[in-house]
């Protein structure tokens, strides 16, 4: 975001607001799934039953943006749009936006914050926040698509990838994650981890996958409980956080559940230690910092940690992924 500069970012900043209600709309429309071919604004109108006027309005200002195309026959998606927020596409990113970009998700008053510091009735609903197994289907919807083909490209990148026969995915969620993993290759068998209250919702997940026979759920606290051990690979999405402060322990735990030569793929921020950047996971995490809650680990944290627990070798890969600016860091056994 720095990179435009200051005056271009306060040049834009106006009409963010609109900005986000307009794709918000625009996704609880469902309105590119229509768009796959050219289709007028009456035409849209007439078979959603929605108004005219504001169809019409709607698809120029998504037009505006460059999500849409304006043909001689109507409004069709750009290729990108069509790839990443048409539903029957494998990377349909919608669900996790619709999940994440809530107005009032996390309480952020910065000038309060700033003049009297953190509000422990604020830190309340914030800590409610984190409590993942309130969420169940929206959870699902998130992961659902773009989220677990961008985990397939990162693992099938691996040249270990085909030997990779036991999956353990820590702190799974509802666990559609490593079942894409673990569904790629027809011998891949793996254990789903996550809090006991998740596991009605990572067992739906199973069932919808067809993979009874390959998974099993593991119900737990993944920072205090057993692992069990002989895994080839270990796949941990946005936990290691939850192990700031207690890294060193916890990777070594990771350390002792692989099999010689696995592999642990965390994916997760990577604050520059200067906060420089990323400014998009600065922007993430900054509704928590500003009421007292130190979550977000820094670049170099996880190698550090990763050696002293005994991995030979740490590999990172900074992307940009749906969820934002992530480092890949690939510890090695």
């Amino acid at each position: 975001m720095k990179e435009l500069g200051v005056y271009e970012q306060l040049t834009q900043l106006a009409y963010l607001p609109t900005y986000f209600r307009l794709l918000r709309g625009a996704l609880e429309l469902n309105v590119f799934s229509h768009l796959t071919v050219p289709v007028t604004a009456e035409h849209l109108a007439r078979d959603m039953g929605w108004h005219e006027s504001n169809t019409r309005m709607l698809l120029d200002a998504l037009f505006s943006l460059g999500f849409v195309k304006k043909k001689a026959d109507g409004y069709v998606n750009s290729p990108e749009t069509g790839r990443y927020l048409v539903v029957s596409s494998e990377d349909y990113a919608g669900g996790f936006l619709t999940t994440y970009i809530q107005e009032g998700l996390v309480p952020l008053d910065v000038a309060k914050l700033v003049r009297e510091g953190p509000d422990p009735a604020n830190r309340k609903q914030m800590d409610q926040t984190l409590d993942f197994t309130r969420f169940g289907d929206a959870f699902r919807a998130a992961q659902r698509g773009c989220r677990q083909q961008e985990v397939l490209r990162i693992i099938r990148s691996l040249p270990e990838h085909e030997r990779l026969q036991n999956v353990l995915d820590i702190g799974c969620n509802a666990g559609l994650l490593g079942l894409a993993v673990i569904a790629d290759l027809p011998e891949r068998r793996g254990v789903l981890f996550d809090k006991p209250p998740l596991c009605p919702v990572i067992e739906g997940s199973i069932a919808q996958m067809g993979l009874q026979d390959r998974v099993r759920v593991q119900g737990g606290d993944f920072l205090a409980d057993d692992l069990g051990g002989g895994y080839d690979l270990i796949l941990a999405v946005s936990v290691m956080l939850f192990a700031k402060g207690n890294l060193g322990p916890f990777l070594k735990k990771l350390y002792d559940a692989l099999e010689p030569g696995g592999v642990t793929v965390s994916i997760g921020e990577g604050i520059s230690p200067d906060f420089s950047g990323p400014w998009d996971m600065i922007m993430g995490y900054l509704p928590y910092w500003l009421q007292g809650m130190d979550l977000a680990l820094r670049k170099g944290e996880i190698e550090t940690a990763a050696k002293e627990a005994g991995f030979r070798e740490a590999e990172t890969r900074t992307v940009l992924l749906c969820s934002g600016t992530q480092n890949i860091v690939i510890l090695r056994k």
